[in-house]
């Protein structure tokens, strides 16, 4: 198997080089040209633009060459160059410069301080700015550091990295991360939660597939003042990643970038052996049949678990978590060219990415090869450029029980695997499948044998995605430029499951064959025209941006299900015996006009305003159009006045806006027939007709946000220290929420509630941000940044309902989203006295069993009565701050980075920890059921074991281990780096090469009992971990080099 992948890659690359190379070839030919040029000596000095004093050790490079020099402790170098030749001069702390040599022999080169980056141009969508004119709220990703990780995505990249964005995964290769920006902006039925991510100018359904080596900058837009200009889809904020490209003027350059990483789950959880297995089991029972009623049918322990059986399991000890898990990998290969001329530049990258995942069986593995061009050329007045990305991705993701139709209601397969039961073999060559699995009488456990499963059902997903963008402008005057821009999107997914015939025991033989084929195709065009005009004059500095974009999609997903193929198996539907067929057939389409107007004056006050007028076709015709404005203002008040020379800038902002979120699915507005209805005339036959038989709310619109935000940004210290501090407010109403409807008005339709736009939610918090660097000597500097953030979240409307429910929890107005909800623990009763003396609980109730409080009746006072009344809010499931810290050091040619990121404030209610910790059960337990209540361990917290829970003891509760301390720091990676020397490389014909090692998923100090405290979650239940794949330590070694 490995093998047929390596060749796969390898036949990918080749044709990639053969085609692709070829053909960038031919296109770049009539643009790119060389002229040899007799080569002189250029001489020079270099000099600190603070008190011109010289500067030893600065690199010069010519570009393109491995042909450098060092200066010497004067500041003085000497190199050979040739008139078109460009001199690139870098060292550690000062900004890089390049100067192109043309007649000159002598030069005098002054390099600029580089401790500040608030002269960083960035992008916001249509255009640029410089940082220190922004006037919304505005993050910058720093690329260099996020790639020190290994992942197949981006997002997961920038866990941590922003004050503001909250990124939450597991450690499934392909798995897409969650992703809020300032809190979860809806809680709406259907619509997305996720944010809009553009992409060289292009909006995406999502990044997963974007190559990490080709990004060359992030910008997130965190407010509706930044991202009104995109509109109806930028209600859970914007994303904007921008492709590298070449430099006019650059020789061409290559980069190759690899690294390979080993890939353990180093967590593992206590839990028991044969031995105690079987002593919980038994004494479960014998408590239960203990408090029978006299006469009454005695429940039988498992033959395998009663030592007086023959059937007595002793030889039998199955560490599920030895078999299920094994070690993975990951390797990431990158070759990249880059370069340009006078009028033309040109970027292409090859990348090759390979992780195998850590559970046993077919997946998850994730596998991507993708191909990437930019190039741009400018002719006269027009400007010409287009992006191309292809990527193939092949995948086995781990598959969800429920479509493989297993029975029961399971819990992912990492739960099933840790709460299979010890005394069940992995491997039975006498069962179907050749795998091990619960005897009915012998172990009465529905035990499923997760290694098993995983290596019999095949679930692949192949993606084959194309994006290209073409893009025309002109500039007629100066200042003055009009752009057009098509784009072509397309996507296809193969998608194929498996199922073969097996017999994994008690409660899971599969005597039915069937393979599932979904072939899904995704198409989307985009056209976009935009003009801008750019004035200075005097003090005044004048920026207008208008614009008209046209959006379409496709969309059709046929799914094929056949049943019956026999073995041995081809995996065919033409070998299937009965089949279904599904066809899902959608549109959808979008028309805006936007505008923008940037004003300064001075270089101390700023305007922005922003509007967008947007139309959906996912809303009825009479309220699909709708306009989205923003404002915002800066003021640079270390323009206006004197201030202290340790403030080397502050600038005061604050913005206000609206933005929408239209992703809610298509056709909601429009009503349906159903064609089934039977009907019956005058007693005659019954016949089959139509009727509407779904009431709808026609009016259905988008999402609306509105957000606010007043931010202070400074730069002290000459720049040594960047700080920003903001406060924002953010409020969704129109969300989309089920209303229960007056049931005279639903005669003739199937529905007691319609959804419609009636609920709101708000988020509020504050944002730290700042980066220290500083310098000590020649040899040594390092940088801290740190960021923090808190969001306040309040549910303000849900319609006219008392609450929504979620799984442990319960959402109401006023309150946060998704608290724990259910009855308090008060102990454990240690008599029947106490049990007598106190509220009623249950018929069933004896010493062990947990003591809920008595907090209310049906008038609100307490009624001695333990019911539904006394169930009450238990505490939050929403973080309330998240942090994040990079340090990084250089230390000559030594660098080493460590960063860290966490969240807390919140409780975990973990399905997994629960699932281990049941009162009654035939699974397997945690190690922390030995702490069980009996009668010789009465000062425990955890209540005792009995048959059928007689009083409830898992019900949701705030008992301990029920909700956790969601609390944690992750160490997400530790790198040491190694350059080479310049001196060395340049004799080896290179410009740079770089060698590191990187620990990632270090550590997790949390005392949470899952494998994952920032676990992906539902909306209405963000604190319920259902069951997360673990992260697994990687270990890797990777090089980095520049020609």
């Amino acid at each position: 198997m490995k093998q047929n992948k390596l060749y796969d890659c390898l036949c990918v690359f080749k044709f990639l080089f053969k085609k692709g190379i070829f053909l960038l070839a031919v296109v770049l030919a009539p643009l790119v040209s060389a002229q040899a040029q007799e080569s002189k000596t250029i001489t020079g000095t270099v000099l600190s633009s603070n008190g011109n004093m010289p500067i030893p050790g600065v690199n010069v490079l010519v570009e393109g060459t491995t042909t450098g020099a060092v200066t010497d402790f004067d500041g003085n170098f000497s190199i050979q160059a040739s008139a078109n030749d460009v001199l690139v001069f870098t060292y550690l702390g000062f900004q890089e410069q390049r100067i192109t040599v043309g007649d000159q022999t002598s030069l005098t080169v002054t390099l600029e301080e580089a401790l500040s980056n608030l002269d960083e141009v960035v992008v916001v969508g249509y255009g640029t700015q410089r940082k220190s004119d922004l006037t919304g709220a505005v993050s910058v990703v720093d690329t260099e550091e996020m790639t020190k990780q290994a992942s197949n995505d981006v997002t997961q990249m920038m866990q941590g990295r922003v004050a503001g964005v909250t990124i939450t995964s597991d450690g499934q290769p392909g798995a897409a991360p969650s992703v809020r920006i300032r809190g979860v902006a809806t809680f709406g039925i259907g619509a997305s939660a996720e944010p809009l991510y553009v992409v060289d100018g292009v909006p995406v359904d999502g990044i997963r597939d974007v190559n990490p080596n080709d990004i060359e900058s992030i910008q997130v837009l965190k407010d509706a003042s930044a991202g009104a200009i995109y509109g109806n889809r930028a209600g859970n904020g914007v994303i904007i990643i921008t492709t590298k490209g070449g430099k006019k003027g650059q020789k061409l350059t290559f980069n190759l970038s690899s690294y390979y990483g080993v890939q353990n789950i180093t967590q593992k959880l206590p839990l028991l052996d044969r031995e105690g297995y079987q002593t919980i089991n038994r004494e479960l029972i014998n408590n239960g049949n203990a408090q029978l009623p006299a006469g009454a049918a005695l429940t039988p322990i498992p033959l395998g678990n009663d030592p007086n059986s023959p059937s007595f399991i002793d030889d039998i000890n199955t560490d599920w978590q030895d078999e299920g898990y094994t070690s993975g990998f990951i390797q990431n290969h990158n070759l990249n060219a880059a370069g340009g001329t006078e009028n033309t530049t040109y970027f292409v990258s090859l990348d090759y990415l390979d992780n195998q995942g850590t559970l046993v069986g077919q997946g998850p593995n994730y596998t991507r090869y993708s191909f990437r061009v930019n190039t741009e050329a400018e002719v006269g007045k027009f400007t010409i450029g287009e992006n191309m990305f292809f990527v193939r991705s092949d995948e086995n993701p781990l598959f969800n029980t429920a479509s493989i139709n297993l029975p029961g209601g399971r819990p992912t397969l990492v739960n099933d695997l840790l709460q299979a039961a010890p005394t069940i073999p992995l491997r039975d060559p006498n069962r179907l499948g050749g795998f091990g699995g619960a005897d009915a009488t012998v172990h009465q456990s529905i035990t499923l044998n997760v290694p098993g499963i995983n290596t019999l059902v095949e679930n692949e997903s192949k993606v084959n995605r194309l994006n290209a963008n073409l893009y025309l402008q002109f500039e007629p005057i100066e200042g003055l430029a009009l752009k057009s821009s098509a784009s072509y999107n397309t996507t296809n997914i193969e998608g194929q499951l498996f199922v073969p015939e097996y017999d994994l025991g008690y409660f899971f033989p599969n005597p039915l064959a069937q393979l599932r084929v979904v072939n899904t195709n995704i198409d989307r065009f985009l056209i976009e025209n935009t003009i801008n005009f750019n004035k200075e004059f005097d003090k005044h500095n004048l920026s207008v941006l208008v614009g008209q974009t046209y959006q379409k999609d496709n969309f059709r997903a046929i799914t094929t299900v056949g049943g019956g193929l026999t073995a041995p198996y081809i995996k065919n539907l033409e070998n299937a015996t009965d089949f279904s067929v599904f066809d899902n057939i959608q549109e959808s389409a979008l028309y805006s006009y936007l505008g923008r107007v940037n004003y300064s004056f001075d270089d101390k006050y700023f305007f922005t305003g922003n509007i967008r007028y947007d139309g959906s076709s996912r809303f009825n015709p009479d309220v699909r159009y709708e306009f989205f404005p923003s404002v915002s203002a800066a003021w640079k008040i270390h323009n206006e006045f004197e201030l202290p020379d340790f403030i080397t800038s502050l600038k005061l902002r604050g913005g206000w806006g609206e933005v929408g979120n239209q992703e809610i699915g298509n056709y909601l507005f429009q009503r349906t027939v159903n064609r089934g209805i039977p009907y019956q005339f005058s007693g005659g036959p019954t016949v089959i007709g139509s009727a509407v038989t779904q009431l709808i709310d026609e009016d259905i619109r988008w999402e609306t946000r509105r957000t606010s935000s007043i931010g202070l940004d400074a730069s002290l210290f000459n720049g040594g220290l960047d700080f920003t501090a903001e406060y924002y407010r953010n409020t969704s109403e129109d969300v989309l929420v089920n209303i229960p409807v007056p049931f005279t008005n639903t005669v003739g339709a199937f529905n007691s509630e319609i959804l419609s736009n009636a609920g709101s939610i708000r988020n509020s918090g504050i944002e730290l941000s700042a980066v220290y660097r500083q310098f000590i000597g020649d040899d040594f500097s390092f940088e801290i940044a740190p960021n923090f953030y808190t969001v306040k979240n309040e549910i303000l409307d849900i319609g006219n309902q008392d609450f929504i429910s979620g799984t442990g929890s319960r959402n109401i107005v006023g309150r946060s989203l998704g608290e724990h909800y259910g009855w308090v623990y008060d102990g454990i009763f240690q008599t029947n006295d106490e049990i007598a003396n106190s509220p009623t609980q249950q018929p069933g109730t004896r010493p062990g069993d947990i003591k809920f409080r008595d907090i209310s009746g049906p008038d609100g006072t307490p009624d001695g009565v333990i019911n539904d009344a006394d169930r009450t809010f238990l505490g939050q499931g929403l973080p309330t701050y998240y942090y994040g810290i990079n340090i990084t050091a250089r230390y000559k040619n030594f660098d080493f980075t460590i960063f860290g990121q966490g969240s807390g404030g919140n409780l975990i209610n973990s399905n997994l920890y629960r699932g281990l910790m049941p009162t009654s059960g035939y699974t397997n337990w945690h190690e922390d059921i030995l702490n069980r209540w009996t009668p010789d361990n009465t000062n425990t917290t955890v209540p005792r074991v009995v048959f059928g829970d007689p009083n409830q003891n898992g019900r949701n509760s705030n008992r301990p281990g029920w909700l956790q301390d969601g609390d944690y720091f992750r160490i997400n990676t530790i790198s040491l780096g190694y350059s080479l020397p310049n001196d060395f490389i340049s004799k080896i014909s290179m410009s740079s090469a770089r060698f590191y090692v990187t620990l990632q998923n270090v550590a997790v100090l949390s005392k949470y009992k899952g494998y994952n405290p920032d676990f992906q979650a539902g909306v209405l239940n963000p604190g319920f971990d259902f069951g997360t794949y673990p992260r697994p330590m990687t270990t890797m070694l990777g090089v980095q080099l520049k020609f």
